[in-house]
């Protein structure tokens, strides 16, 4: 069935869905934000109305969404909360794409929140979106392993992918799916990483310290302090050596630097005000000392 779709999306996230779904419904918008996007890119290329509303949730723009009368909203990685007079006015449903295993994860976070964590597992869901954050019954979802040293980025990119057959499959079968209600007792949350996050704390574990750069790269990046200046980490990764909290303890040919449990080894960095470069073009400009301390 040719349903009526208007997609609510921003990040490159939404992307595969939304060129998956314009070939094979009628895709009459895209709601997205008004400042550039990676969505409203592929919009223009595809030739598919823009709608880019400052609140999607004001009178005027819930009329323009009702004059379309869709069949379905859909939404992934859109950045706001749709209000239920939004949410009543498709013919069919609301659906969201959701990249965690819900009700593992609700909030704005959920891929970083599964690396910070160590998971070696997480998923894509599809639910029906009701004026809760996450919290509509459970249409379809997939188990994804978390490979060793995947990156938000990365994994965010795989993520993309899948999720866009995912919500594929929903709306192709929707007549026949049975919602599920979420289990309370097993919700868990990850909300926005904020700018106290970001910050390594040397006296965590090697394991712990190379997850948060895992999960925060390429953005917002983890960082550091050295010798007074903010230091992003990009890449990096465990190695067996032991030092103490912070300190570098290897600084010719590699950056390693002590966490209360094992070392990290600095791959990759971004000096304040200037571009990424590896640990030896670092190591070449900054010349760290050993016993020299990160904070």
């Amino acid at each position: 069935m040719s349903y009526k779709i208007i997609f609510f999306g921003t990040s490159g996230f939404a992307c595969p869905s939304i060129e998956l779904l314009s070939k094979h419904y009628n895709l009459m918008a895209i709601v997205t934000s008004p400042n550039p996007s990676p969505v409203k890119e592929l919009a223009h290329r595809l030739g598919v109305r823009i709608l880019e509303p400052l609140n999607p949730n004001s009178p005027d723009f819930v009329e323009t969404v009702k004059n379309l009368n869709p069949d379905m909203l859909c939404l992934a990685a859109y950045g706001h909360i749709l209000s239920p007079e939004l949410l009543e006015i498709p013919d069919i449903a609301s659906i969201n794409l959701h990249p965690s295993l819900l009700p593992k994860y609700r909030g704005a976070a959920p891929i970083q929140w599964a690396i910070i964590n160590g998971d070696k597992y997480t998923g894509i869901t599809t639910l029906l979106i009701d004026p809760r954050i996450d919290h509509g019954d459970i249409l379809l979802q997939e188990k994804i392993e978390i490979e060793g040293s995947e990156t938000f980025g990365e994994l965010e990119e795989r993520f993309s992918k899948i999720g866009a057959s995912l919500m594929f499959e929903t709306i192709d079968n929707f007549r026949d799916l049975k919602p599920i209600s979420q289990l309370s007792k097993k919700i868990t949350y990850a909300p926005k990483i904020t700018k106290e996050m970001r910050k390594i704390d040397w006296h965590c574990s090697a394991t712990e310290i190379v997850n948060l750069i895992r999960a925060l790269s390429p953005k917002p990046l983890a960082y550091t302090t050295f010798r007074d200046k903010r230091l992003e980490i990009i890449s990096a990764s465990k190695t067996e050596l032991q030092g103490e909290a912070g300190e570098i303890v290897k600084a010719k040919g590699t950056l390693i630097i002590g966490t209360t449990d094992g070392c990290v080894e600095l791959e990759t960095l971004k000096p304040e005000a200037k571009r990424g470069q590896t640990a030896i073009d670092f190591i070449n400009g900054y010349r760290p000392k050993l016993g020299e301390t990160m904070s």
